[in-house]
C-alpha cells in the first residue's frame, strides 16, 4: 500500500487520490485477468463479428443461433464483461435452487463494484441479505398497507407529470415515467418527506440510467481502458455526487429513526411502527454494520429501472393494440369501481395482468435470466460439466407454440384464458415464475419485488388509462426498443401522444 501511496502525487485531495488509486489498481487487474472462453463449449457469432460485438449489438440473434447450431445443448456467449455459459431453457427448474450456485456474484463484473459511485452495488454483493430480506419480508407483507400511499402519490405525480390538455401532446415516454416512477415509488421508500424532494428524485433517475448507461459503456470497450472511459464520462461524475448527495439527506433520517428505536428499546417498549423501507432496513440489519443509504441506492435502482420499463412497455403496447384499451377501461370500472382499492382489486385485474404479462412475453426486457456464479464444479443431469468460476444464465421459452398457442400473436387475454384451465388460477400471473417465463427469473433467487412493483404498475395504468387517450405519434414510424446484449429497453427518446379524456369513474375519489 506504501508503494502505491508513493506513486500519488502529493498535495491532491483525498478523494481523487483514491480516485486514483482504484483506477490504478483497475488496470492491473484488467491485465491479469483478460477473458478467456471456456473450453468444451460452443463460442457464438453472427454476421462475420467477433463473438464480443455479436452479444453486445445482436444478443437475442446470437442466443438463438446458439441454441440452433448446438441442437439446444449448452453453449456460451462472450459478453462485456467475458464468457457466460448458455443453459437451454430445459435445466430452468433444475439449477433453480442449487446451493453452490450464487447469485450476486454473477453480477460482480457487470457492475463495476471496484469503481467510485458503485459502492451500493459492492454492498449489495456482501450483504446480499438487507435488499432481499427488506423486499421479501417487509415489504412484500405491508402491500396492503402501502396501497394507498401508492394510490394517494400516483393521482398527484399523473396529474403533475401529464396536465390536463385536451389537446394531443407529444411526450418523451421513458422520461415521464421515470418522474412517475421515481416518485411513486419513493413515497413508499422514503416517505412523503423525502419523496417530492427534487434533488432526490434526480438522483432515484439519474443513478438509475447512469448505472446501467455508464455499464453499458464500460462493457463495451477493452478492459485495459475502462479506467480512461470512466474518468472521461460524465455519467461517473453524476454517480459519484449522487452517492454523496444521497448520504446528505438520507443520514439525518436514519439517525433520526435509530435514535428513536434505541431509546424505545432503552425504556422498555415496543419501537414505534414504521412504514417506509428506512426503518424496515434498520429492522432488518439488526445491528449489522451496513450503509442504509447504500440500501436504499440500491431499492431505488432495482425498483425504477424494472417498474419504469413495464410501464413503458405497457404504453407502447396500447398505442400498438387499441383494440385491448376499452376491455382493459371497462374491467377497471367494473372491479375498482365497485371495490375501490381494496386489498383484493388489484389481484381482480385478471385482463390487465394478462395484458402486461403477454407484453412481456412478445418484447421481454431480457431474453435470458436465471444469473448463476458456478462455486463448485457443477454435472446437470444429462453429464454436462460445468466449471466452477463460470457464469451461467437460461434463454427463455416465450414463443413455443407447444406452450404459447399462434405464439407470434399478441393476445391480451392469453393468460386470463390459460388460469381458466384446470389448476392453473395461480400458474400464469404476471408475477408467476417459469421456465417458460423468466421475466423475474426463477427459483430461490426469483425477484422479491415483482408483488410491488406488479401492484405499483396496476395502479398507474389504472390512471394512465381511464385519464389519458394514447397514440403513436402521427406519421412516425413505430418505436423500436433499445437491444443490449440480451435486452431490449424503451428508448431514451421513444415518444407517443397522450390526451386528457373525461374518465367514467372518479378514480382520484375512491
Amino acid at each position: 500500500m506504501e508503494a502505491i501511496r508513493n506513486l500519488t502525487p502529493q498535495g491532491l485531495p483525498t478523494s481523487l487520490q483514491v480516485i486514483g488509486v482504484t483506477i490504478l489498481l483497475s488496470i492491473v487487474f484488467s491485465i491479469l485477468t483478460k477473458d478467456r472462453p471456456w473450453s468444451g463449449f460452443p463460442l457464438i457469432s453472427v454476421r462475420g463479428l467477433s463473438p464480443r460485438k455479436s452479444y453486445l449489438n445482436h444478443g437475442n440473434e446470437v442466443l438463438k443461433e446458439g441454441l440452433k447450431k448446438t441442437n439446444g445443448r449448452p453453449f456460451q456467449v462472450m459478453t462485456g464483461t467475458g464468457p457466460k455459459i448458455v443453459l437451454p431453457n430445459r435445466y430452468a427448474d433444475e439449477i433453480r435452487n442449487l446451493p453452490d450456485l450464487n447469485f450476486s456474484k454473477a453480477f460482480i463484473s457487470d457492475f463495476f463494484i471496484r469503481y467510485p459511485g458503485f459502492e451500493p452495488f459492492k454492498q449489495g454483493f456482501t450483504h446480499e441479505f438487507l435488499l432481499r430480506d427488506t423486499v421479501r419480508i417487509k415489504l412484500t407483507q405491508s402491500l396492503g398497507l402501502v396501497t394507498a400511499d401508492l394510490v394517494d402519490e400516483t393521482i398527484d405525480t399523473v396529474d403533475a407529470v401529464f396536465g390536463k390538455s385536451g389537446e394531443w401532446t407529444t411526450r418523451t415516454i421513458r422520461e415521464d415515467m421515470l418522474e412517475v416512477v421515481a416518485r411513486v415509488s419513493s413515497r413508499v421508500f422514503l416517505g412523503p418527506g423525502l419523496c417530492r424532494n427534487r434533488r432526490w428524485l434526480d438522483i432515484a433517475k439519474t443513478f438509475t440510467v447512469d448505472t446501467f448507461a455508464l455499464s453499458f459503456i464500460m462493457r463495451m470497450v477493452p478492459a485495459i481502458m475502462r479506467p480512461l472511459v470512466y474518468l472521461a464520462l460524465p455519467h461517473a461524475s453524476r454517480l459519484r455526487g449522487s452517492v454523496r448527495d444521497a448520504r446528505k439527506m438520507i443520514t439525518p433520517e436514519v439517525q433520526k429513526r435509530k435514535a428513536a428505536v434505541d431509546a424505545a428499546r432503552a425504556a422498555g417498549v415496543k419501537p414505534p411502527k414504521v412504514a417506509d423501507t428506512i426503518g424496515w432496513m434498520y429492522d432488518v440489519a439488526k445491528g449489522q454494520d451496513v450503509n442504509l443509504v447504500y440500501g436504499q441506492l440500491s431499492l431505488t435502482m432495482a425498483a425504477i429501472h424494472t417498474t419504469t420499463e413495464g410501464i413503458c412497455r405497457a404504453l407502447l403496447d396500447i398505442c400498438k393494440y387499441p383494440e385491448a384499451v376499452q376491455m382493459l377501461r371497462d374491467e377497471i370500472i367494473e372491479v375498482v369501481g365497485r371495490e375501490g382499492w381494496a386489498k383484493t382489486t388489484l389481484y381482480k385485474l385478471k385482463l390487465m395482468d394478462s395484458f402486461l404479462k403477454e407484453g412481456q412475453r412478445m418484447t421481454p426486457l431480457s431474453m435470458a435470466s436465471m444469473n448463476r456464479y458456478v462455486e463448485k464444479p457443477l454435472t446437470l443431469s444429462d453429464g454436462i460439466k460445468i466449471p466452477k468460476g463460470a457464469r451461467i444464465l437460461v434463454v427463455g421459452d416465450l414463443v413455443n407454440p407447444e406452450i404459447f398457442a399462434d405464439p407470434e400473436k399478441f393476445d391480451a387475454a392469453r393468460f386470463v384464458k390459460k388460469r381458466q384451465e384446470p389448476d392453473q388460477e395461480n400458474s400464469w400471473q404476471f408475477v408467476t415464475t417459469s421456465p417458460s417465463h423468466l421475466l423475474f427469473g426463477h427459483g430461490e433467487h426469483a425477484c422479491p419485488g415483482r408483488f410491488f412493483a406488479s401492484n405499483e404498475i396496476k395502479i398507474v395504468l389504472c390512471h394512465l388509462l381511464m385519464k389519458y387517450d394514447w397514440q403513436f405519434v402521427p406519421g412516425a414510424p413505430e418505436p423500436e426498443p433499445r437491444a443490449f446484449e440480451a435486452g431490449k429497453s424503451c428508448r431514451e427518446d421513444t415518444k407517443v401522444q397522450a390526451r386528457r379524456r373525461k374518465a367514467e369513474i372518479d378514480l382520484d375519489a375512491l
